[in-house]
């Protein structure tokens, strides 16, 4: 009798771990796909406004006519971005941060590099006439307010974790808000996707 009480009881508790397991596995795998979606319909929006904002610097540029190599390897940087099809909106977002990389991660409010050339000074004016700065505000916007529901539900997805996979999510977390390489909207991409392929 102590017998078959104890295999019910062994029984029992695996199939409620492994209700724990499924549940943790379920709450990842939607907090994934939510973000993956949020982060998709953002980079769409972002890249459309991208292409209206290269159309007019490309413009500025030629009206320069410029023979100098700073202006053509910002031309030629823009026609790549150009090359990508709208469609494939993750390239085409990369191929729009190659070209703006240096101002990215710079303060919106100050100057948005030291300028070392005229040339130089005249590509940061085109972008900031056609509104770059409104542009990358957006993406810091937008971004944050990503972040911060991202957070949330990652939060609550991490009560399901171990100990040490929740270390490991944490770890990740914090390279995501860290100051400098890529865009911060990129580090939350690969976030995202690291989440969705990391086992509990």
């Amino acid at each position: 009798m102590n017998n078959t009480k104890i295999q019910l009881f062994v029984f029992l508790s695996m199939m409620y771990l492994s209700v724990i397991y499924c549940s943790g596995d379920q709450s990842r795998h939607r907090l994934y796909q939510q973000s993956d979606e949020a982060i998709a319909t953002i980079s769409n929006q972002l890249v459309s406004q991208a292409i209206e904002l290269v159309d007019s610097v490309v413009e500025d540029l030629l009206v320069l006519d410029s023979k100098n190599p700073i202006i053509l390897g910002y031309l030629d940087r823009f026609d790549a971005f150009t090359a990508v099809n709208e469609t494939k909106t993750e390239e085409k977002l990369n191929a729009f941060y190659d070209v703006v990389e240096d101002y990215l991660d710079s303060d919106t409010k100050g100057d948005p590099v030291e300028l070392s050339s005229i040339e130089s000074q005249l590509i940061s004016l085109c972008l900031e006439r056609n509104g770059f700065d409104r542009w990358k505000r957006t993406v810091q916007t937008r971004t944050t307010q990503l972040n911060r529901v991202i957070y949330r539900k990652l939060k609550r997805h991490m009560d399901t974790l171990d100990n040490e996979d929740r270390l490991a999510v944490e770890r990740r977390w914090k390279r995501t808000l860290s100051r400098g390489g890529p865009p911060r909207l990129e580090k939350l991409r690969d976030f995202v996707q690291w989440l969705g392929k990391f086992t509990d």
